[in-house]
């Protein structure tokens, strides 16, 4: 055997030697640096072996079923929302303040009907007008702050008032956002989304500058609108205390009332001694219609302003023998801005669509069953079935 291949073969047990202790040192780090590692994961809390032991597993179930807890809480917190009942609503309205003043009611005095659309309160009053009308407006704030105060998104209180007959004295939308929570009546109607006021007790009323209409008419639970006779009649209101009383109990009870059956009352004439059914049909004992209801005139009155971007709309109102095309604007409720001129009465804009909106020659023309006379609206008397249209115009 040569000297190289003795010296090959020699080596071999150093070379073993050698990688293992390579091999040792290797691991010495390995340990060395988990050590490390696994102390700085158990200062923090954790458990450094919890790949081994499956308790990473079972951790993370706990966690996810911790979690999956609170979510259970949270959905059942979110689940229990307020809500109001009409009980509610009638409890409201026995406590009622307003500015530090009663105006409360209670429950045999109203009708009271509740959706997610607004609350709707009916009640007769047999107060002087001006009276009628600033208890009207009160209530309709003070009830609106309450539903605000509910927190269930009621948007909005509409009142009623009407006569011992039925007939529908005032009656105004408040939003419940922003309700005024004092002022005098031209405060509150200003707050109001719209009102309307009869024109019996509109001539009783110490108005100044309050318009007689304003802003979107008043509407019932299915969406008509709450029809307001404009016109002074002949046969006044009805503020007898016992006619009054009468209608009081008709209304809490739901009998001809306008809040449930979602059309306006029909009054009689005073002293027949009734109550008109909602739908303006004579009940059955009723004295039947006076020669003055029998000669209203019935109009169609038809609201165009869609050059101006806005929309059609058409009304069915009863009038009074005589009344006029621009008569018959103002009873739809719409807000009205005309003025007197030389020529007559000059209707400026209908519920905020004015004149020269859409150029100088813009604004509002009037037709009857489809002709458009050359004299003001406010000279031209109009006859039962007579259709009026007010349309907006960009060009003369």
């Amino acid at each position: 055997m040569s000297d190289s291949g003795m010296q090959a073969g020699g080596n071999q047990p150093a070379n073993g030697r050698r990688a293992a202790r390579a091999i040792i040192t290797v691991l010495a780090v390995i340990l060395v640096a988990f050590c490390v590692w696994a102390m700085s994961v158990y200062a923090q809390g954790g458990d450094p072996l919890a790949w081994a032991t499956g308790s990473a597993a079972f951790q993370t179930t706990a966690e996810e079923e911790q979690l999956t807890d609170k979510d259970v809480a949270a959905s059942q917190e979110a689940s229990q929302t307020l809500t109001v009942t009409t009980d509610d609503v009638y409890s409201a309205l026995a406590s009622l303040q307003f500015d530090g003043t009663d105006v409360s009611l209670e429950a045999d005095q109203a009708k009271v009907v509740l959706s997610a659309d607004g609350i709707w309160v009916e009640e007769a009053s047999s107060a002087p007008a001006p009276d009628m009308a600033l208890a009207c407006a009160r209530r309709s704030a003070a009830l609106a702050t309450w539903a605000s105060e509910q927190g269930v998104g009621i948007p909005n209180v509409t009142w009623i008032c009407e006569d011992g007959a039925g007939a529908v004295r005032m009656a105004v939308t408040m939003p419940t956002n922003g309700a005024p929570a004092t002022g005098d009546l031209a405060t509150l109607l200003s707050a109001a989304t719209g009102y309307g006021i009869s024109g019996d007790a509109y001539a009783q009323l110490d108005a100044g500058d309050i318009p007689q209409f304003a802003g979107i008419a008043p509407t019932l639970p299915d969406g008509s609108a709450v029809t307001v006779d404009a016109n002074v009649t002949s046969a006044g209101e009805n503020l007898s205390a016992a006619d009054v009383a009468t209608r009081q109990k008709d209304v809490s009870s739901g009998v001809a009332s306008v809040a449930e059956s979602g059309s306006s009352a029909s009054a009689p004439a005073a002293g027949s001694g009734g109550s008109a059914s909602a739908t303006g049909t004579q009940q059955e004992g009723q004295p039947s219609q006076s020669p003055t209801q029998e000669a209203k005139v019935r109009v169609t009155v038809t609201i165009d302003a869609r050059a101006d971007g806005g929309a059609s709309s058409s009304y069915s109102v009863s009038l009074d023998p005589g009344a006029t095309a621009y008569d018959a604007l103002v009873a739809t409720g719409a807000n009205v801005n005309a003025r007197s001129t030389a020529l007559g009465v000059y209707v400026a804009a209908i519920n905020g669509y004015a004149e020269k909106d859409q150029g100088g020659e813009s604004g509002w023309k009037y037709a009857v069953n489809g002709s458009y006379p050359g004299y003001s609206a406010g000279s031209y008397t109009l006859s039962d079935g007579d259709a009026v249209t007010w349309v907006y115009v960009t060009s003369a």
